[in-house]
C-alpha cells in the first residue's frame, strides 16, 4: 500500500527541539526523514510503500520589527533561527520523496507580545513592569496558506486514489 505522510512543520521543530535539544539544520532533516520512515512499518505491516512526504511550513521573515522592551528595531533576517530555517529547508529539498509546501508569513501584522504566563503574572502580582526582561516577549506572526496547501493536497490524493 502506497502512503502519504504529512507534517506541520512548525509543530514538528517545536516538538523535536524540546524533546531532542538543538541540533544542526543537516541533522534535524535527517532525524524528520528517519522518523517518518519508522512510522511506514510502525504497526507491523511491512508492505507499506512510500509514496511521499509533505512538509508544510512557511520560510523565514527577513522583517525589521520594533522590540518594545529593547527600544530598538530587530533585524529578523540577521538571527540564529533566520539562518537555521533557511539551512533546514534547503537540506529538505535534497531529500529523495519529500514535497515542501510553504506558505507565507503575515509580516505586515506581525510584532512583539508579552508572553501569556508573563501576562497572568503581572495580572496577580507575582511580577511586576519594572522586573520584564527581553525573554518575556515573543513574536507573534501567522501563517497563511498553509492549512489550504493540506487541504489541497488531501483532496488531491483522494481524487487520484
Amino acid at each position: 500500500m502506497k502512503t502519504a505522510i504529512l507534517v506541520d512543520g512548525g509543530f514538528y521543530r517545536r516538538r523535536s527541539q524540546k524533546v531532542f535539544g538543538d541540533i544542526s539544520a543537516q541533522d534535524r532533516a535527517i532525524e524528520l526523514a528517519n522518523y517518518c520512515k519508522r512510522h511506514l512499518n510502525s504497526h507491523g505491516e511491512s508492505n507499506n510503500e512510500l509514496y511521499r512526504i509533505f512538509y508544510y511550513d512557511c520560510p523565514p521573515t527577513a522583517k525589521r520589527l520594533f522590540h518594545p522592551f529593547l527600544q530598538k528595531q530587530v533585524d529578523l533576517s540577521k538571527t540564529d533561527l533566520y539562518i537555521w530555517m533557511n539551512q533546514f529547508l534547503d537540506e529538505l529539498k535534497k531529500k529523495r520523496k519529500f514535497a515542501i509546501r510553504l506558505g507565507k508569513l503575515a509580516e505586515e501584522q506581525a510584532h512583539y507580545m508579552i508572553r501569556p504566563d508573563i501576562v497572568k503574572k503581572l495580572c496577580n502580582g507575582s511580577l511586576t513592569f519594572t522586573s520584564l526582561t527581553e525573554a518575556d516577549f515573543s513574536i507573534e506572526i501567522e501563517q497563511k496558506g498553509v492549512d489550504m496547501k493540506i487541504g489541497l493536497d488531501i483532496a488531491s490524493m483522494a481524487y487520484k486514489k
